[in-house]
């Protein structure tokens, strides 16, 4: 049998792992946005639009190194928004389970979760 005090420890690990996992998402919605500020925002251009789904090595040998780049860099930035969609999405559910665990624990989750946190350094 799971003891009260086992009970809340572990809510308190939970949550400190839940905490990391909204952080991580967080550093990969930083860099997305980060990267995609590096990259076009425009749509499409009209003489490449039709290769939005095609791999770099199927599409014409006549299309030239710099239409090549275009393509890539507006697929990868297609790419991007979907990542950073999905991952502001997955972050908002672990977010709702990290307030979960919160409330289980009680008013003071956030200074027991600290206190976990300072032993796992």
């Amino acid at each position: 049998m799971v003891t009260a005090e086992e009970h809340r420890a572990n809510l308190i690990a939970n949550a400190f792992h839940r905490e990391m996992e909204v952080y991580g998402y967080q550093v990969n919605v930083d860099n997305y946005s980060a990267m995609l500020a590096d990259l076009p925002s425009d749509e499409w251009p009209a003489h490449v639009a039709s290769y939005g789904d095609a791999t770099i090595d199927s599409l014409p040998v006549s299309l030239s190194d710099e239409d090549v780049q275009l393509v890539a860099d507006y697929q990868y930035r297609d790419r991007l928004r979907a990542l950073l969609r999905s991952e502001r999405v997955e972050q908002g559910k672990a977010g709702r389970v990290l307030a979960a665990l919160k409330a289980q624990i009680g008013p003071d989750a956030d200074v027991a979760i600290a206190t976990y946190k300072a032993a796992q350094l």
